[in-house]
């Protein structure tokens, strides 16, 4: 071997033991910066957050990575997700079995979330109770947004051969964009997003991508440090706009039929009032301090839902109306944040989402897929 190839081997050896030190010091100091999908939503929760959505701080690394066209999604296969990316213990078999009705959910952490079980898994054992074959796949994944629910469906639905597409979104939509609304990020390909992926496990990428353009996403840019990201966030757009949020509605009912499956759509169930906006909603600004009251846009993204269903004749599950007509205005339905279900709204909510399956009018007939596989 010549002296200039020597020196070349050395260099580069001592290039990488430098590199190594550093990723091995980073990784001893208990350094991590993920930053997808920081950048959209859930880089800000960092504490005072009730204890049901610590879920994103403790849960988010190992359990989601980058996705091209949904932006991130579930580890497949990374518990509680089987290979199919669903929120499941089971497995899809390859072929769906014949006489099965499957009950697809789309939704956000209001779909994703629930104790002792979400509401997708009290449905199915409700509409098996009542005779059904029935089989609910939880598609939800926490912050997502109907666009990554339509997203979803126009990329999967054929693959799941849903029976019935239940639609439960209205939160995240609307809260304000960190960076930008959702449909501006740009879908990106495959291979670079692998790349990505591989590069994001190591704490050196980590801490580059943090000093030049970490801390100024995580602040919200143009956000300087200190400033009120509440009142900032009132001039910001919503994640979804209302004219958006209609739009994906819309999409969803259509691929849904598309795939032989009924639409339903459902309003989401609102505890928020002026006096009771989480903390964490404004300190993060999600909701922007001024202009119109986050109750009021909120009831203006369910009316939609409800006028969507409306005017394409889908099965709506009025939720929002029917927690609100509860005793005590649904008092014990919600969490202390006014989003999420309790014990008890989760049980309401697989009720509702029962009866109007049960009542509708001839039941489902079971699609036939060539066959069901993971992602």
């Amino acid at each position: 071997m010549t002296r200039p190839w020597r020196r070349v081997l050395f260099s580069a050896a001592a290039v990488l033991l430098v590199l190594g030190a550093a990723e091995g010091g980073l990784r001893l100091a208990g350094f991590h910066f993920q930053p997808i999908p920081e950048q959209i939503w859930l880089g800000r929760l960092k504490g005072g957050i009730p204890t049901a959505e610590v879920v994103f701080d403790r849960l988010v690394p190992g359990l989601f990575t980058r996705d091209p066209l949904l932006l991130w999604r579930p580890v497949a296969g990374q518990p509680p997700f089987n290979r199919a990316g669903l929120r499941d213990s089971e497995e899809l078999p390859e072929v769906k079995p014949p006489g099965e009705v499957r009950i697809l959910a789309l939704g956000d952490s209001c779909t994703f979330l629930g104790e002792p079980l979400p509401w997708p898994d009290r449905l199915e054992q409700r509409l098996t109770a009542a005779g059904w074959r029935a089989r609910v796949l939880n598609a939800a994944v926490p912050a997502w947004t109907s666009l990554q629910g339509r997203r979803f469906l126009e990329s999967r639905g054929a693959e799941l051969a849903p029976d019935v597409v239940a639609v439960y979104f209205g939160w995240n939509d609307h809260w304000r964009a960190t960076v930008k609304p959702d449909a501006e990020f740009a879908v990106g390909s495959e291979g670079v997003t692998a790349v990505q992926r591989g590069l994001s496990r190591l704490r050196l990428y980590q801490a580059l991508h943090y000093l030049l353009k970490g801390r100024r996403e995580a602040a919200g840019a143009p956000v300087a440090e200190g400033e009120d990201l509440a009142a900032v966030a009132a001039a910001r757009p919503f994640r979804v706009p209302l004219p958006a949020f209609a739009e994906n509605l819309r999409a969803m009912v259509d691929r849904a039929r598309q795939e032989g499956a009924r639409p339903l759509l459902i309003t989401a169930p609102s505890g928020l009032r002026a006096e009771r906006v989480p903390t964490y909603l404004m300190t993060h600004g999600f909701v922007g301090r001024g202009g119109e009251p986050v109750e009021s846009i909120h009831a203006r993204y369910a009316e939609t839902v409800r006028q969507v269903a409306r005017e394409t004749g889908s099965l709506l599950v009025d939720a929002a109306a029917d927690f609100a007509a509860a005793p005590g205005g649904g008092e014990g339905l919600l969490r202390d944040d006014g989003i999420h279900l309790t014990a008890a709204g989760i049980e309401r909510m697989a009720g509702l989402v029962a009866e109007a399956l049960l009542s509708a009018q001839p039941a489902p007939s079971p699609s036939i897929p060539a066959s069901s596989s993971s992602r």
